[in-house]
């Protein structure tokens, strides 16, 4: 709410103050145990989770949860600029994500309002994943509402002048590795391309066996 105009709220429901700060006042209850508890059921059920990070501290927990076992698969990630407690939509803060990202994780870019288009444009041109659609922008050019098949529809023509071919149904599954799975810790750190965990007493460089 903190990153939104009065132009980016103008004739929608935003306007109402007392839905306004409830939204402004949100937090979310997603404490450890939670965390760890709907990785478990999650897993159990052979559902894939989709990370949405708001930063690299978050990032850091993940992988922490990583190394003790919490979670063994593919990684797909959200890095979610909107403000409020969460990265803003700045170009350093992208890039010094990106950086932190292991190879082997699969990136999505996402903010709000007016900064979604540039924002997917420097994923596409990256070769990073663009999100887009109502929930997370309106607006097109000044004064222009967009919907969602409009933005799919724009994001499409910006691929094809990047030059970045847009996946089948097929292929983004294979993107997102649903339906694999790793066996452990060890396997998800090599696949995702982390080092691997320090054995009792090793000393020096880690890697992989």
């Amino acid at each position: 709410m903190e990153l939104m105009t009065a132009d980016d709220i103008a004739g929608t429901s935003m306007q109402r103050p007392e839905l306004a700060e409830a939204y402004r006042e949100m937090t979310v209850p997603a404490g450890p145990a939670w965390v760890e508890e709907h990785l478990r059921r999650l897993q159990a059920a052979g559902i894939q989770p989709h990370f949405q990070l708001s930063s690299i501290p978050q990032l850091e927990t993940v992988e922490r949860l990583i190394r003790r076992g919490v979670y063994t698969g593919p990684l797909n990630l959200t890095w979610v600029g909107i403000g409020g407690g969460f990265d803003g939509p700045n170009p350093y803060n992208i890039m010094n994500f990106v950086q932190r990202v292991p190879d082997g994780a699969c990136l999505t870019l996402e903010t709000l309002m007016r900064s979604v288009l540039p924002v997917n444009a420097m994923a596409i041109a990256m070769g990073l994943h663009p999100r887009c659609g109502n929930e997370d922008t309106i607006w097109g050019r000044k004064g222009e509402k967009m919907t969602s098949v409009a933005q799919v529809e724009q994001l499409v023509r910006v691929a094809g002048e990047l030059g970045r071919e847009v996946a089948t149904g097929k292929e983004a599954r294979d993107i997102y590795r649903i339906g694999q799975t790793y066996a452990d810790a060890d396997e998800t750190l090599a696949q995702l391309g982390y080092a691997p965990n320090r054995r009792p007493g090793q000393v020096g460089f880690t890697q992989h066996a």
